[in-house]
Order: C-alpha cells, then structure tokens, then sequence
C-alpha cells in the first residue's frame, strides 16, 4: 500500500496536505540518537519563513507522544518521539528559554498525525513576521477511542541573519457547538454588521463580501466616507476568524489600520 492510499485512513478532509516534505528525514536520521540541545538545524530547512513553517509541521506529522491508556494505534507510530527534539530546534533561543523541551513535547500528548491544511502571512503588530495555520490531528481519547480534532493560531518568525526561526506560537483548539447556539460572533457579516456598526457607528453602507477559498473580505464605507476592508479566515468548522483591516487611501491601494471595536464598547458603557 503506498502513501496515496493512506491518506483515507489518516484524515477525512479533502483539502491538500501541506506539510509533506520528506527532505525532513535527512533530519531525522542525522540527529536520531542526539539530545535535544545537541541539535544544528541546516540553513536550508529554515531560509524562508514557509519553508520553516512548512519543516516544523513536517517534522510534526509523523511524531508521536502516546500516553498509557489512550493508545490508538497497533505497535509503532510514525517517527515515534524523535522529531520533537528537532522540531524545538527551530525555535529562537528567546522562545526556547520560556518553554522548556519537557513542557514542548509534552503539549503533544495523546495528539498524533498531525497535518498543515492552511497557512498564510498576515499583518504583524510587532518586527517579526507573523502567519495563521489550521492543522488537523488524530486525538486519543479514553479506552482507546480516538478522533480527529482541529486547531488553528498564529506563528511569529524572527529573522537572524538569514535564517527564520519561531518565535512565538499560539494555538486554539475549535469548536463546534458555539456558533449554533451563540452564533454571531463566529459569521463575518454578522460580526461586521454588529462591532463595527451598532458598537462604533463607523459604517454608513454595507458593501460586497469576496470570497476565495478561505479567505473573505467584507467592504463597508465608512461614516467618513473612506472605504473599509475588514478580513477573515473560515476554519474547518466555518467559523470566520477576523485577521486584519483596511482602509483605502486615495491612490485605490488598501493601507492596513488597526481597528478595536472592543474599545468602542467599552466608551459606550462607560
């Protein structure tokens, strides 16, 4: 049985898997029987912020941290726990030193073949380059029941030198019972609609929503009579998670600005 036929067992999303490099096995073999802080990460794995990106994933895909009592598999799994060690090795020395190589893999229990379905830069509040990722996993439960899970976050990159390094993480898992119930938070126009219209009184007409693929704009002008963009990322679990906002300058280019409808809630209760 090849690769392709596996994939029906390992995942029931249809969207392509992104992190597939197998060059990350050259890692793997070099580094099997090295500790964790004895590990050099070659330039070329981590010389542009996707191909880090794309590595750690990779790396991440086989590795497997299984705790007693929520096995899932029959015998091995994958690399076993070999790839965290490299893994952690694409942190920057600041990331590392606020969380140890114990907490890292640990934070992995139980959480098996996990795969890169999305990523995308997105506009940064800080001088290091920032992307949102949705990953799928196989998650072991009690009695060795087992289901997949989704999440999606943020990753910061540093630039040293000409490398790019992690620099920060952050991940959530999704949800699939908050939308139906307190639902409109998680839908873009409704969001647009409620925090940028009722909250802040910023909008004076509604305009077109653009979607392509998992990426959605919505247009407003603005009071001022600017035109806005405010832009959102749909989740597996079709929640819209907002990234980013526009304004249109007078040339017709979309200039990012930082917008915080919470603030206009808070001065109105006030």
């Amino acid at each position: 049985m090849n690769v392709l036929d596996n994939e029906k067992y390992f995942r029931p999303s249809k969207l392509p898997v992104l992190n597939n490099n197998e060059e990350i096995n050259e890692l793997i073999n070099n580094y099997y029987d090295n500790k964790f802080n004895d590990i050099s990460i070659p330039m070329k794995f981590i010389n542009s912020p996707e191909n880090t990106i794309l590595n750690y994933f990779s790396l991440l895909r086989e590795a497997a941290n299984p705790v007693n009592g929520k096995y899932i598999g029959c015998g091995s799994l994958g690399d076993g726990d070999k790839p965290y060690k490299i893994a952690y090795n694409l942190f920057d020395d600041e990331y590392k030193a606020k969380i140890s190589f114990k907490k890292y893999k640990d934070s992995f229990s139980n959480i098996f073949h996990i795969s890169l379905i999305k990523f995308r830069e997105v506009p940064s509040d800080n001088d290091d380059i920032k992307y949102f990722y949705e990953i799928e996993a196989i998650q072991a439960l009690e009695n060795n029941v087992a289901s997949f899970t989704y999440y999606y976050g943020f990753i910061e990159l540093s630039k040293i030198k000409n490398e790019y390094k992690i620099s920060n993480i952050n991940i959530t898992p999704e949800n699939y019972l908050c939308a139906p119930y307190h639902g409109w938070v998680y839908d873009a126009e409704s969001k647009v609609q409620i925090e940028y219209g009722d909250w802040c009184k910023f909008i004076k007409e509604m305009n077109k929503t653009e979607v392509n693929g998992y990426i959605k704009n919505l247009y407003f002008l603005g009071n001022d009579n600017k035109n806005y963009k405010i832009q959102f990322y749909t989740l597996t679990n079709d929640y819209d998670v907002e990234v980013a906002q526009y304004i249109q300058d007078s040339n017709g280019k979309w200039k990012r600005v930082k917008l915080n409808p919470e603030d206009c809630l808070k001065n109105k209760n006030d």
